[in-house]
């Protein structure tokens, strides 16, 4: 909107002029400064050539889209502030997903936590396609008991994104069993925006797919 000044107001008197406080920021007109104006021009029109109607209800319907302009940007504003914000405590922490599918690029798949209630000798991990069948398999051997990270790596399958399944041996020896497993990793990185994502590997995820934020195992 281009800046008013006395001398573009119709009606208005210059000798009769009233205080108006100057805007903060060089020439650019604040609400207060812009409504003081508006103030002025009505305490001081000349009676003999008043305001036109149509004009003043232009001038006042600009400055209510300027208010409500102003309020939205600082509202934006503010929440991509936050957003980044709340991200960036993101960086550098372990975190599972609640998502039950792992994107493969280059053979490189990210990281499983595995849950093992005792030490087992084998544990396999099944990649499924979408119609649930096994195209590839990597297997981890001598894992101990509680949460273990494994990496999905040298993956023989083609690029894209596979739903998977855990499994491993029973103490006994006899048959298998399945742990607990979620999709994790590192967090090294984020994209804010409308709809800001984590990046965790190779992939980005959502926000609001973190389902547990711990320290990164020790190497």
């Amino acid at each position: 909107m281009a800046d008013l000044t006395t001398s573009t107001i119709s009606g208005y008197s210059p000798t009769a002029s009233a205080p108006v406080t100057k805007a903060k920021k060089g020439d650019e007109m604040g609400q207060v400064e812009f409504m003081k104006l508006l103030i002025a021009q009505l305490k001081n029109q000349d009676p003999e050539a008043p305001v036109d109607s149509k004009e003043f209800a232009v001038q006042l319907a600009q400055f209510t889209q300027v208010e409500k302009l102003t309020s939205i940007e600082q509202t934006l504003a503010a929440q991509n502030q936050n957003s980044i914000g709340s991200m960036a405590g993101y960086l550098g922490q372990q975190v599972t997903l609640n998502t039950k599918t792992v994107g493969v690029s280059g053979g490189q798949g990210g990281q499983l936590q595995i849950d093992l209630s005792a030490a087992t000798p084998l544990v396999k991990v099944d990649l499924l396609d979408k119609d649930g069948k096994v195209v590839g398999t990597k297997t981890f051997q001598n894992l101990p008991a509680g949460k273990n990270y494994v990496s999905l790596e040298g993956l023989g399958v083609k690029d894209g994104t596979y739903g998977f399944s855990v499994a491993a041996t029973r103490p006994s020896g006899a048959g298998f069993y399945q742990p607990p497993s979620a999709v994790s990793g590192l967090v090294t990185g984020f994209v804010p925006g409308p709809d800001p994502k984590l990046v965790i590997g190779n992939q980005e995820y959502a926000v609001g797919a973190v389902q547990a934020v711990t320290l990164p195992p020790k190497v």
